[in-house]
């Protein structure tokens, strides 16, 4: 297989994302960092094979439009780089923890039910277009999936044909963050979605293998879906929202938070409810679960029916 790195870090760049493979890390986790790290040296240090503190440095620094969490994000995968370089006894700068320091908190956006019902009538209007064949008839399911079941962008993207059971309604989900593999159950109504589209679609693309597949046979990307779910906005004629601009991964947020608002409209035990929710949405653990009770509206968070003194030791003060 082709290398898709061109720098003189390539053969180094490849055996470090085969080496945290080994150990259970998923690629993508490195990959897209170590990519564009690997453009920046081709075009601004093309003869350098040394990973400095000077190259380090110049890689390191905040670009037009990118947040500080962004910033972390590129200096976490390349001191990871530079760890992996040291351990296998090549020179290379490490840089300092201290020099990333920690995320800035980040509060999920949700969704109010007229922004929901403006968006998914904007992706049923949404009209084709040659450049991105099909879009028409992949947004309502895909974006519905994402909301109805609270799954991760990167999930539904590596959902293959083989892992989802049209006759049951039942998907296997894979490749997942942590690698923590599980089974979800979808509702009647966004099954008969899934499988209308899987009868249009499959009159496109014979024998596909990903069940929402671009034209080249690869899962749609990651930009591809961004930019889908900004183009569904601009149709619904919405530009300004009420709290942090949101991302396709909200969707998975307003899933855990509705779905508790809706357990403590029926009056049921969230404490006892909780570990369902966070198995079908793959939590490691619970307070990771437990958090998005901090998202739901005042007036619930300050209700009687939660009993705080049973959280207390579940939920975090900050989880991003």
């Amino acid at each position: 297989m082709t290398s898709p790195f061109q720098s003189l870090f390539a053969k180094q760049m490849n055996n470090m994302l085969q080496y945290k493979e080994a150990l259970g890390y998923s690629r993508s986790s490195y990959y897209k960092f170590l990519l564009n790290f690997d453009k920046f040296c081709l075009q601004y240090f093309p003869e350098e094979s040394v990973l400095t503190q000077s190259l380090v440095m110049k890689w390191g620094c905040r670009r037009s439009g990118e947040n500080i969490n962004g910033v972390k994000r590129r200096l976490i995968a390349i001191r990871e780089f530079g760890k992996y370089l040291s351990s296998v006894g090549i020179m290379a700068y490490i840089v300092p923890s201290e020099m990333i320091g920690s995320f800035k908190p980040f509060t999920p956006y949700i969704f109010t039910d007229l922004e929901l019902s403006a968006f998914f009538k904007a992706t049923d209007n949404i009209s084709a277009h040659k450049l991105s064949p099909f879009r028409e008839i992949t947004a309502p399911v895909l974006f519905r999936l994402l909301y109805c079941c609270g799954l991760r962008p990167n999930e539904i993207r590596n959902i293959k044909c083989c892992n989802i059971n049209l006759e049951t309604g039942i998907i296997y989900i894979s490749e997942t963050k942590m690698h923590k593999d599980r089974i979800i159950v979808i509702s009647k109504d966004v099954l008969a979605l899934c499988t209308r589209y899987d009868n249009q679609i499959k009159k496109k693309y014979k024998d596909r293998k990903y069940f929402f597949q671009s034209p080249n046979g690869n899962p749609y990307t990651a930009d591809w879906i961004q930019n889908l779910f900004w183009k569904c906005w601009d149709i619904a004629g919405i530009y300004d929202f009420h709290g942090s601009r949101p991302r396709v991964s909200d969707f998975r947020h307003n899933y855990a938070t509705r779905t508790l608002q809706n357990w403590m409209d029926e009056g049921k035990d969230l404490y006892v409810c909780l570990p369902y929710l966070s198995a079908y949405m793959g939590h490691s653990n619970f307070s990771e679960t437990a958090y998005y009770i901090h998202l739901l509206p005042e007036r619930l968070i300050n209700s009687s029916i939660i009993n705080w003194n049973k959280f207390d030791d579940l939920i975090p003060e900050v989880k991003l």
